[in-house]
């Protein structure tokens, strides 16, 4: 059974200490015949009381004061190899397992007020004396790498409730569970992803594909810095800044024709235009590949704004020579001059053959009948139908993000390279995707959607096709900025195809604003095994975390005092009693107040269902 300890009460050792102090100096001065051994004794239990002060003195100033943790990358690369090989795992900061012995001491300091919480005299940093005594603990007592945080945010008390602190490590294996970042701004999200990517990049086995919405430039330079420290290839995506961007397509990878409407269809709301809108751009991408051309972004504009007559066309004349139809032109002449009075053209002369000899004949073809359909369609309400579409796909297929989004492999006049999904994993890049989301939203959103629809369809292709599934770690910034249907199937069915996620959001509602659904932000949360919750403001997502990690029995000490006197009692006469008791209670592993008052860079980590750590996040310098 742990033994309850009181970490707050006054330090009574200190009066035995001074008093066996004077003793060790008296005694031997005395005359006392073996004086010299009494004042051995002494000494030694000099020695073990000033023990106890030392111990109960350095915890108050562990609760105290507050360290940010600087580490220099080769440092960082030096520790992750070491517990790469002990143990298979990354690390993420200093800090250690939490406890129930953890959990009873914030208890207990969570049920003291806050100005009996013993600490650092108030006059430090008021005047020149406490300053320099701040600088000279500063120097003294700071752990390894380390620096007072001034800053005002958190408790210091939280993580300086434990004095045997080591690398909080992160297994590979837990990894494929994925894992969710969450805390508020200025928490310290980027700055653990900066320490994820690092040595993601370094490990040199794995693929890494960034999509920041904030586009932060300090993790953009991390990323590119490591890349140049390994010779690893890195791409950097920005559609805000063009020159020094890659262009990448992301309708280059599906299994099903139909994943491409789907793309873009899903990018619209939810509504029957949305479907018509799908219908209609599924009946041109079937079109495109049907005579053999490569669907973008750009050709399905052109056909949604002009309709499909020319791919018709071309589709028509292939699916003749297909059908060993050698005088189709004869006999279109022939009835042209019929068609044309009553105001048709080319196209629909093509189509009345096609009718007359396949169509009635059973012999049809599928992107041909849904050309037809279309083409045929009554222009001014198929305008209606497509008008939704219309701006998102001039926003995505014109202009520079147009040259971006959907590139033209035969202009060599830009140097640009063209990348894809599926290229960056087979030559294990590093992607940086920088969407700068505060300037253009809604552009970004859709961009951000129809990348990470390309690395579902990736992925799906990875687990069904690949004999050697490669390692693909995925950060997402911000998740609810880009979250679609695709990245829950990432999130869902990705182990298997060698994917381990990492999502950041700032609060539960945020994803549930963007999907619309509670039920399918449960969803994208149960697939999240593990959690790093920094500094929250938002109590339901603290609670959500709160939950997770359960409840443990804390020693509560009720102390009960009681005095009484009789009516026939002398004055002076009374009766009391004081009695004291230990009872045990249920209380959160973690209560909320605690992720409510974490410091910048501190966290709280949850692995699979496992342990539970309490950790600090260093600042990587070069």
């Amino acid at each position: 059974m742990i033994p309850y300890i009181n970490h707050f009460r006054p330090v009574y050792e200190s009066s035995a200490m001074i008093a066996w102090f004077g003793a060790m100096l008296v005694v031997p001065l005395s005359g006392m015949p073996y004086g010299w051994v009494f004042a051995l004794l002494a000494m030694c239990l000099f020695l073990v009381r000033s023990a106890q002060v030392w111990s109960a003195l350095s915890f108050r100033m562990a609760i105290s004061t507050k360290w940010l943790t600087t580490l220099e990358v080769p440092k960082l690369l030096d520790i992750q190899q070491k517990m790469r090989k002990e143990s298979d795992s990354m690390y993420l900061g200093i800090g250690f397992e939490w406890t129930q012995k953890h959990c009873q001491i914030a208890h207990d300091i969570l049920r003291m007020p806050t100005t009996d919480i013993p600490g650092l005299p108030r006059w430090l940093n008021k005047t020149p004396t406490g300053r320099k005594f701040e600088a000279w603990i500063e120097e003294i007592f700071a752990p390894p790498n380390s620096k007072l945080d001034r800053m005002p945010q958190g408790s210091s008390w939280i993580h300086g409730m434990e004095k045997n602190k080591g690398y909080v490590p992160f297994h590979y294996k837990a990894m494929g569970g994925h894992t969710a970042v969450a805390g508020t701004t200025g928490s310290g999200k980027t700055r653990t992803y900066e320490v994820i990517s690092t040595q993601v990049i370094h490990s040199m086995d794995d693929v890494l594909i960034i999509i920041d919405p904030k586009n932060d430039e300090d993790w953009k330079q991390r990323v590119e810095r490591e890349c140049a420290r390994t010779g690893r290839k890195f791409l950097y995506f920005n559609q805000s800044k063009p020159s020094l961007s890659i262009r990448l397509n992301p309708l280059e990878n599906w299994s099903q024709p139909s994943e491409i409407p789907s793309r873009i269809a899903q990018l619209m709301e939810e509504g029957p235009f949305r479907s018509f809108a799908y219908l209609f751009i599924d009946r041109a991408v079937k079109g495109e590949l049907y005579v053999e051309d490569k669907p973008n972004l750009r050709s399905i504009l052109n056909y949604a704004q002009a309709g499909v007559a020319t791919l018709l066309e071309r589709a028509l004349i292939k699916f003749f020579r297909e059908e060993k139809f050698a005088n189709w032109e004869e006999e279109l002449a022939a009835s042209m001059q019929r068609l044309q009075q009553k105001g048709a053209g080319r196209v629909d002369g093509m189509v009345d053959l096609y009718k007359t000899r396949f169509g009635n004949s059973g012999n049809r073809h599928e992107a041909l009948e849904g050309l037809i359909a279309t083409h045929s369609h009554d222009r001014e309400h198929y305008m209606r139908i497509i008008a939704s579409a219309l701006p998102l796909l001039q926003m995505l297929a014109t202009g520079e993000t147009g040259l971006m989004l959907a590139p033209k492999n035969d202009d060599f006049s830009d140097e640009r390279e063209i990348w894809d999904i599926d290229k960056v994993i087979k030559q294990k890049a590093v992607l940086y995707m920088g969407l700068d989301s505060l300037s253009n939203k809604i552009v970004q959103q859709a961009i951000a959607s129809m990348m990470l629809a390309d690395v579902a369809a990736v992925c799906g292709a990875v687990y069904n096709f690949y004999a050697e599934r490669p390692s693909v770690v995925l950060i997402i910034d911000e998740i609810a900025e880009a979250i679609n249907e695709q990245v829950i199937q990432v999130l869902n069915k990705g182990r298997g195809a060698g994917f381990k996620a990492f999502v950041a959001f700032q609060t539960r509602s945020d994803l549930t604003a963007t999907l619309g659904e509670e039920s399918k932000m449960l969803q994208v949360l149960g697939n999240l095994n593990n959690q790093i919750i920094l500094r929250l403001e938002d109590t339901d997502t603290a609670q959500w975390f709160s939950d997770k990690v359960g409840e443990t029995a804390i020693r509560n000490l009720v102390i009960n005092s009681s005095t009484s006197t009789g009516t026939e009692s002398h004055i002076g006469e009374f009766q009391g009693s004081i009695s004291r008791s230990l009872q045990l209670e249920k209380a959160p592993l973690i209560p909320t107040r605690l992720i409510h008052g974490l410091p910048n860079l501190q966290y709280f980590m949850r692995i699979s269902g496992a342990a539970v750590y309490q950790g600090r996040v260093p600042i990587l310098s070069n």
